[in-house]
């Protein structure tokens, strides 16, 4: 019987659809954890599961003789080591838009928190509404950066909200209700600007303080994408400068002292990374996960391939 390792565990729905579809499986803790793999069942593995974010191990590459696929449990998959995979004839594969909806339900509650000013407007503070005054999305200009499927579920949200949505993507994208424009045309037209691309070489840091200073709205700044697409120093110099009126967060960069800042500001919301955390979510990206572990074992091809095996 062939064998899937998760690395991370999956919803009790995803494992029993693994044992009927003939697999059995072992479960590790995350994607760091392969210490604790039995060098015995190093043969074992056809197919892995990556459930957690952390940067899976090369050695689960190197090491496991009879490995096919690395199947992401989500859409992003800057924390597997793609080119070590393709150069072992490894597919590495994502679930595109299994978690789109929760995501941008997500970047929604972080826009309304802020927008309706949630920070001051609580029962301790009753006496004190005058500071509690917020302000409605309808007529407000949305900014989306990447057009991917949670960057387009954002925009449909948006607009059936009233807003009006422009949006930036690396190459032309069409769209019958929003205008694609400039990185920085968007920065400068909009009030609410949400990050939904993912990090590579090109888009590492590419929300720069030079690009925020465009944001002539001053602007409500949201990222439930990736932290490595902006500093916290450069989000926090940003607000204290009155750049941007206020950020939401579900991801963030490394860096403790800026973060503890972001924190304690009553103008930032910060959740943790829980965006596509739903049960509905969980459940469809493990399903997609695991159809394209079954289809490269199956049939020599995933369903959902990130790479190109020759």
């Amino acid at each position: 019987m062939d064998k899937i390792l998760l690395l991370g565990d999956l919803v009790s729905q995803a494992k029993q659809k693994i044992l009927d579809l003939g697999y059995s499986f072992d479960v590790l803790p995350n994607a760091q954890s392969f210490d604790q793999l039995p060098k015995d069942n190093y043969s074992l593995y056809k197919g892995i599961i990556v459930r957690n974010i952390e940067q899976v191990d090369p050695r689960f590459i190197t090491e496991l003789p009879n490995l096919q696929v690395i199947a992401r449990n989500g859409a992003g998959t800057d924390n597997v080591p793609i080119e070590l995979a393709t150069k072992n004839n490894i597919w590495v594969t994502n679930t595109p838009g299994a978690n789109a909806q929760a995501v941008a339900e997500h970047a929604l509650a972080l826009v309304m928190y802020l927008l309706k000013d949630f920070g001051d407007n609580k029962m301790s503070q009753k006496n004190s509404l005058s500071l509690a005054i917020g302000s409605e999305l309808n007529k407000k200009t949305v900014g989306i950066v990447g057009w991917g499927f949670i960057g387009k579920k954002f925009a449909e949200i948006m607009v059936a909200l009233g807003a009006k949505v422009i949006y930036y993507n690396r190459s032309t994208r069409s769209s019958q209700f929003a205008k694609q424009v400039s990185l920085e045309e968007l920065f400068s037209k909009s009030d609410i600007i949400s990050l939904h691309i993912p990090v590579t070489p090109e888009t590492k840091y590419m929300i720069s303080a030079d690009l925020i200073k465009k944001a002539s709205k001053k602007p409500i700044l949201i990222n439930t994408s990736r932290g490595e697409l902006v500093e916290n120093k450069v989000l926090l110099d940003a607000l204290n400068l009155g750049f941007i009126k206020a950020i939401g967060l579900d991801v963030y960069d490394n860096d403790a002292l800026s973060l503890s800042k972001l924190l304690t500001d009553k103008r930032v919301i910060i959740t943790n990374h829980s965006a596509a955390l739903t049960t509905e979510s969980l459940e469809a990206m493990a399903f997609g996960a695991i159809l394209n572990v079954d289809a490269t074992i199956k049939n020599g091809k995933p369903l959902n391939p990130v790479n190109l095996i020759n």
